[in-house]
């Protein structure tokens, strides 16, 4: 609980100090905002700073090239060359640099470098997510030198993404028991007289500790997580509306391969993740082991109790995708 609270006061303390690199920056025009995130001894919050407010200005820079030339060198230098410093800080400021990308001119080795980034397992996640949207983006402009692979890369992409939900959630449920644990063993310590005893933290060490019922490893948030990055992954392969994708610039066969996949990832999204952590139908039959899940998907309306369940059951459907 301390180290949730250390990490949510240090989140508000960056937030305020980002705002007011964002306010300062706010009046800077597109060339000023590029030379700073182009300059490495910059700190790292004013040149994020500079990143968001050009892209408050993307429009604008689209539409004037000589802007556009000027600011792509410098979000190009940061997405192909990411700055030293914090993981995560880095990961946020290339991301915003990939969201940059459609108002900028782009060539095929950019193109490239960006779909090698969406098949790199090493990088960031969402860092990859962000990728795969900006080359649906850039696709009927500038499509990738290898569709067939992109594809491939954003299935396994979107694999990952579940994955990477159980495996968190195995980490979490790791670091309970082994708390509750200590805990446990602390009590067995104290002297009898001392009225503290096992039986108040539960009875039971691990995942019984301090009478928790059990631990909820994966919560409703966290499915809408990966219901969000499946979505974002299936309108980079072919929107639901709109004429973005990569499906755009693919032929006949290639294309409704593509099709495929991204109607594939998005029902998971949509049935298999979204729809079941939703409000309960209070009309939905119940049964034990099961709650309500809205209306959709499951037996009949209903869905596993527990949310790791959820994601198993979709993480078993991402891998059944076509390949």
């Amino acid at each position: 609980m301390t180290h949730i609270v250390c990490c949510r006061f240090t989140l508000l303390v960056c937030g305020l100090m980002l705002g007011a690199a964002a306010a300062t920056a706010a009046e800077s025009s597109p060339v000023e905002l590029a030379r700073l995130i182009a300059n490495d001894q910059a700190a790292a919050g004013d040149r994020i700073a500079a990143m968001v407010n050009l892209q408050a200005q993307a429009k604008k820079i689209a539409a004037d090239q000589q802007a556009a030339e000027a600011v792509a060198p410098a979000v190009w230098g940061v997405i192909a060359k990411p700055p030293a410093g914090d993981p995560k800080a880095v990961a946020w400021l290339v991301s915003r640099g990939l969201e940059l990308l459609p108002a900028l001119p782009v060539t095929p080795e950019m193109v490239t470098t960006v779909a090698g980034i969406v098949a790199d397992p090493s990088r960031d996640l969402d860092l990859r997510i962000r990728a795969a949207v900006a080359l649906g983006a850039l696709a009927p402009s500038t499509p990738p030198a290898e569709p067939a692979d992109t594809l491939a890369a954003i299935r396994s992409l979107a694999i990952a993404s579940l994955q990477s939900e159980l495996d968190a959630a195995a980490r979490r449920r790791l670091e309970t028991e082994f708390s509750m644990g200590s805990l446990a063993s602390m009590s067995l310590s104290q002297p009898a007289e001392t009225g503290f005893r096992q039986e108040g933290f539960g009875g039971r060490a691990g995942r019984e500790g301090l009478g928790a019922e059990d631990v909820d490893s994966v919560s409703k948030a966290e499915c809408r997580r990966a219901a969000w990055r499946l979505a974002q992954l299936a309108d980079a392969v072919a929107p639901a509306k709109g004429s973005a994708g990569l499906a755009v610039s693919m032929e006949a066969a290639a294309k409704e391969k593509a099709l495929a996949l991204a109607e594939g990832i998005r029902e998971i999204a949509q049935t298999s993740l979204l729809a079941k952590t939703l409000p309960a139908d209070p009309n939905a039959p119940q049964a034990g082991g099961f709650e309500a899940g809205g209306g959709r998907g499951g037996m009949d309306g209903m869905v596993p109790s527990g949310f790791d369940a959820v994601i198993e059951a979709a993480l078993e459907e991402a891998k059944a995708l076509p390949e």
